[in-house]
């Protein structure tokens, strides 16, 4: 053969196994999978979550008004008696920043303890300090009727004695701790945290001591704004 046609067939030869590469890398191609594609659905930010995890914690802690809510207006005078399961309104401020709100306050039930029993966590030298005392848990509802947001209605509700005293509440140094009483008393929500919504209704428990030989006459919100003197009153509710 000359070397004329052996170049020839040498440079055929590459040619043809060239483009059967190529013909190779091309099916290839078409047969690897695809990379993946990128994920479009946005990431909340840790706001987000921090305010949607804040919706969540209010769905938990609403209940169900144990009557029909009344208007925002007009509020309820002091001095005012109520019954049994009628809401008071009452117009409140947020101290911090003189926010204004319309709350609805209503006494829901009144429950009868046992001091060895429920404060057994305690001490037998702390319980003492009590005093001969029958614990009063009165549960109460309250309810956002005007306004972005209220702040806890604790601290307006009181309890009546039969000698016109105002009952003591339990002040442990440390605070109540794990005990009895947290089941037959929850604390309430901290409703001022949650986005709050007009209509939303919370329950709460206070509890209070009646000292032996007096008697529990009527549940009070008073305490605040113009309700320090003269408070609006109702029966003590049954349990």
């Amino acid at each position: 053969m000359s070397d004329s046609k052996k170049t020839t067939g040498d440079f055929a030869g590459r040619a043809m196994r060239g483009a059967a590469l190529i013909t190779v890398a091309v099916l290839l191609a078409g047969c690897s999978p695809s990379a993946p594609a990128p994920d479009a659905s946005p990431t909340a930010s840790d706001e987000e979550r921090y305010q949607a995890q804040l919706a969540e914690e209010r769905l938990e802690a609403l209940v169900d008004p144990i009557t029909p809510l009344p208007n925002a207006t007009p509020t309820t005078p002091a001095g005012t008696e109520l019954a049994a399961g009628e809401w008071a309104v009452v117009g409140r401020e947020w101290a911090s920043d003189q926010t204004t709100m319309t709350v609805g306050v209503v006494p829901v039930s009144a429950t009868a303890g046992d001091l060895e029993r429920d404060f057994a966590y305690l001490p037998d030298d702390e319980r003492a300090k009590l005093g001969a005392v029958t614990p009063l848990y009165v549960d109460y509802q309250f309810a956002l009727l005007e306004g972005e947001r209220m702040y806890p209605a604790t601290t307006g509700i009181q309890l009546l004695l039969s000698d016109g005293s105002i009952a003591d509440i339990p002040i442990i140094v440390g605070g109540m701790g794990s005990s009895t009483t947290d089941t037959l008393c929850p604390r309430e929500p901290a409703a001022s945290e949650f986005p709050q919504e007009v209509g939303d209704v919370y329950q709460g428990c206070k509890t209070f001591l009646i000292p032996e030989g007096l008697d529990a006459v009527s549940v009070q919100w008073g305490g605040e704004g113009i309700y320090t003197t003269e408070g609006v009153r109702w029966p003590v509710p049954v349990a």
